[in-house]
């Protein structure tokens, strides 16, 4: 999967000091952008071992955002007026796309609200950015929890996603 990874420039400085830190055991004279872009593949790589769709083929564009945009985004596109962790935009194509120019969408990931709510709930801040972008990309595969039954499939699938990568379930 092509990954278009982007941070906001007012969250540069702090994504670099907090990330870095985080990364000391896995950067090899690589720089934190270059050694996330890698951990997001590998986890990418594990969500389509799991699931069987074509559509992981296609570019996704990630932004890192501050609380800011978070707000914005949610307020402008959801009708609530505050910060959430993700928000997933699906490309709305029409049928005059050629299969080349497809797009999986665009995942919204604020990191102040991800690094507040991994601290919170006691969770490593990199599992808590797994278990984000891996929740993101399945609500741009057509999977819900607005629904019990949905959200219970939607649920064990990001388990056992998570598992395969490491990760404790998230929602115990």
């Amino acid at each position: 999967m092509n990954v278009d990874l982007q941070i906001a420039e007012d969250l540069q400085d702090r994504f670099e000091d907090d990330f870095a830190a985080l990364l000391v055991p896995l950067v090899n004279g690589d720089d934190t952008l270059v050694t996330l872009h890698a951990l997001i593949n590998s986890w990418l790589l594990s969500l389509h071992k799991c699931v069987d769709d074509a559509r992981l083929d296609y570019p996704l564009c990630i932004r890192l955002c501050d609380l800011s945009e978070s707000q914005m985004l949610n307020r402008t596109y959801r009708g609530k007026d505050k910060p959430t962790n993700v928000l997933s935009f699906p490309a709305l194509l029409d049928e005059q796309v050629v299969q080349d120019e497809m797009l999986l969408g665009d995942l919204a990931i604020c990191w102040p609200v991800l690094v507040d709510e991994a601290a919170e709930q006691g969770k490593q801040l990199l599992h808590h950015l797994a278990h984000l972008l891996i929740h993101g990309v399945l609500h741009l595969l057509d999977y819900d929890h607005e629904v019990d039954a949905q959200a219970r499939v939607m649920e064990a699938l990001e388990v056992h996603i998570l598992a395969e990568l490491g990760v404790e379930n998230p929602y115990s």
